[in-house]
């Protein structure tokens, strides 16, 4: 959600609060995915001022304070949502007018629009340093992200198969529960660079491209390299895996090309079926831009 206006639909917001900013064992926020607020303002269709929940510490509207995050209530969400479903994602602007019609005019024209889908958005979220985690070792307290899948294979043997298995992680705005679930429940030793990093001579067991806001085709540097990792010959093959905007690089790097959508992915009920077993999963989705098969 990187530089954009997030509109909620449902139309009571703020019961539940937000919760402490306490870090785990691997030191990431245990209850958040970022470090931060990444949305550009909120609008909501009507504001809870009242928050109950065990793990709750401040109110929504202390922690948009804080964040230095704009917020309205009192908009028809549902109304917004039906005209952006019909005409496609638009530029908007959240302004602070005077009363009356022509201060709300004024207002409007002075401030500028801002349009994220010139920049390079993976630069704004990106980790701008190295960062090695280790495999939670047996019996270890590690946070449980109620995952099916609980291992991983090594593929092609190695040097040493008794070592962790290394993956190493892209981050283009990667979430916080990713690398909780490469370390903590399928135990790797995950090494996590920044979108721009040169990785091309390092050594690793898979590759991991991660999720992330804006136009893929922005990350060249990311591009140029995942495409030398495919090129380069090795003895064993090193898999390249990516969710969402890391899948949208991983095609780009291969040659194929992507597009934006009129409307985007958006909802936690989005139907894939699986061409190989014809089974239909429910899956959430959250993006703008698509491969173009």
């Amino acid at each position: 959600y990187t530089g954009q206006l997030l509109c909620i639909t449902f139309p009571l917001v703020g019961n539940y609060g937000v919760p402490s900013d306490e870090l785990d064992h691997l030191g990431l926020p245990r209850h958040f995915e970022g470090k931060r607020v990444h949305v550009k303002a909120l609008v909501i269709s009507d504001y809870s001022f009242a928050s109950s929940h065990y793990t709750a510490k401040r109110t929504l509207s202390e922690w948009l304070r804080r964040e230095k995050v704009p917020g309205i209530f009192g908009v028809d969400t549902r109304a917004v949502t039906k005209h952006v479903r019909s005409c496609g994602a638009m530029l908007a602007k959240l302004v602070v007018a005077d009363d009356g019609p022509a201060g709300e005019v004024d207002a409007w024209q002075d401030v500028e629009w801002d349009d994220p889908n010139v920049r390079v958005l993976q630069k704004e979220v990106s980790c701008t340093e190295v960062r090695v985690f280790h495999p939670a070792a047996p019996g270890e307290d590690v946070v449980d992200i109620g995952s099916p899948v609980k291992s991983i294979r090594r593929i092609g043997g190695g040097p040493d198969p008794d070592r962790p298995i290394h993956i190493l992680a892209v981050d283009c705005g990667m979430k916080y529960n990713i690398i909780r679930y490469f370390v903590d429940v399928l135990r790797v030793q995950l090494t996590v660079v920044p979108w721009d990093y040169d990785f091309t001579e390092m050594d690793f067991d898979g590759l991991f491209l991660s999720n992330g806001p804006g136009d893929p085709t922005m990350c060249e540097a990311t591009i140029k390299h995942v495409r030398k990792i495919i090129e380069t010959p090795r003895e064993r093959p090193i898999p390249i895996f990516g969710i969402c905007l890391g899948n949208q690089i991983l095609a780009l790097a291969a040659g194929a090309k992507t597009y934006k959508m009129v409307f985007g992915n958006r909802g936690m009920n989005q139907p894939v079926i699986d061409l190989r077993t014809a089974k239909c999963y429910i899956t959430p989705q959250n993006h703008g831009f698509a491969v173009d098969t």
